[in-house]
């Protein structure tokens, strides 16, 4: 059985979350706070649906069902006050859309039902 997901960039999306994660800066751009946002918002639904096609017991289903709560508590977290809170807050959602990614290309495989 094939799963239909949309197609997800998941290159474009690590690319722009090590990007984050590497930058001297300590003001990244607002664009790239809007980017990781609208990462998170796209790559959790995707991991959702692709975590209910697997068996409740599914142990890496379990664990990236804890990554996409996480990742959307962080979306929905303030951002919090200082000089360096817009970064801290990219930072997190940087880690959220790496995570997102890695989830979502190991659940892929399994909903297929093991194709590649």
């Amino acid at each position: 059985m094939k799963v239909t997901t949309s197609r997800v960039d998941v290159g474009a999306m690590r690319e722009a979350a090590r990007s984050v994660l590497t930058a001297d800066a300590v003001r990244p751009q607002l664009d790239d706070d809007t980017v990781l946002r609208g990462y998170v918002q796209q790559l959790v639904p995707e991991v959702r649906a692709l975590i209910a096609r697997l068996p409740a017991n599914d142990g890496p289903a379990r664990v990236a069902q804890i990554g996409v709560d996480e990742a959307w508590r962080r979306l929905h977290t303030p951002r919090g006050f200082g000089p360096d809170a817009a970064h801290r807050q990219a930072q997190r959602l940087a880690r959220s859309v790496l995570s997102l990614c890695d989830h979502y290309e190991n659940l892929v495989p399994a909903a297929d039902g093991g194709a590649s």
